[in-house]
C-alpha cells in the first residue's frame, strides 16, 4: 500500500505496476502457502518447538520483506515522492505489521509449548488479528491526515476497488467451496487478499488522471 504525491514526471507504464503487484501476489501468496504446508508437515512429524518457532519467524520476514519491496517498485515505477501523511503511515503500518509478526510467533510458541484453554486459550488467538486491526486503524488515519485533496480522493477510489474485488473474490471463492470445489481458506486471509487488491486499484485510480 503505496501513498505518494505525483511529481509533474509522466507515469511509467502500466506494465511496471503490474509487475510489482504480480511480485507482491505470487510472493505473499507463496509464502503464505508455503508456511502453512510446511507447519502442517512439521507438526504431523512432531517437529522441534524452536523448529516450527524459526519456520514462523522467517515466514513472518518474508512477508514483511516481499511487502517493502512490493512498495518500492511501485514507488519507481510511478516516479512519485512521498506526502508527509504518508510518511508517518508507512512507519505506523510498520511498526502494525512486526508487532502482527511477533504476536503470532508467541501465539503458536505459546501453544505448543502449554497448550492453554478458556480464557487463555482466546487471548492469545485474537492476539495475532489486534496488530492488523490497528493496521486497518492507521489506514483511516492517514486519509484522516491527507492534506493533499487529490492524493486522498485517489487512495479512496483505490480503496473502494479494492473492497469490490475482495467482495467479488470472497463471493465466487464461497460457492466454489460450497460445491467441494476449492479448499477452505480462514477468514483472517481477508484482510491480506483486500491490501494486496489496493495496488490494482491505485492502478485503476491513477490512470484516470494520466
Amino acid at each position: 500500500m503505496v501513498h505518494e504525491q505525483l511529481e509533474d514526471k509522466p507515469a511509467s507504464p502500466v506494465k511496471a505496476l503490474v509487475g510489482a503487484g504480480l511480485f507482491g501476489v505470487v510472493g505473499c501468496g507463496g509464502a503464505a502457502a508455503t508456511y502453512i504446508a510446511l507447519s502442517g508437515y512439521l507438526r504431523a512429524h512432531h517437529a522441534g518447538f524452536w523448529t516450527i518457532m524459526g519456520v514462523s519467524a522467517v515466514y513472518c520476514a518474508v512477508i514483511t520483506v516481499v511487502a517493502l519491496t512490493t512498495a518500492r517498485i511501485a514507488r519507481g515505477a510511478m516516479k512519485v515522492t512521498q506526502t508527509p501523511a504518508a510518511k508517518r503511515y508507512m512507519r505506523r503500518f510498520t511498526v502494525a505489521m512486526s508487532l502482527y509478526g511477533v504476536a503470532l510467533i508467541v501465539a503458536i510458541g505459546a501453544y505448543i509449548r502449554i497448550q492453554p484453554t478458556g480464557v487463555l486459550a482466546y487471548a492469545l488467538a485474537i492476539a495475532p488479528a489486534l496488530p492488523l486491526i490497528g493496521a486497518i486503524a492507521v489506514i483511516g488515519l492517514y486519509l484522516r491526515e491527507e492534506t493533499d485533496e487529490f492524493q486522498r480522493a485517489l487512495q479512496v477510489e483505490a480503496a473502494l476497488w479494492a473492497t469490490g474485488g475482495m467482495l467479488a473474490l470472497a463471493t465466487i471463492w464461497g460457492f466454489l467451496e460450497t460445491f467441494g470445489l476449492a479448499p477452505y481458506v480462514p477468514t483472517w486471509a481477508a484482510f491480506p487478499v483486500w491490501a494486496l487488491l489496493l495496488g490494482p486499484g491505485q492502478i485503476i485510480a491513477r490512470r484516470r488522471y494520466r
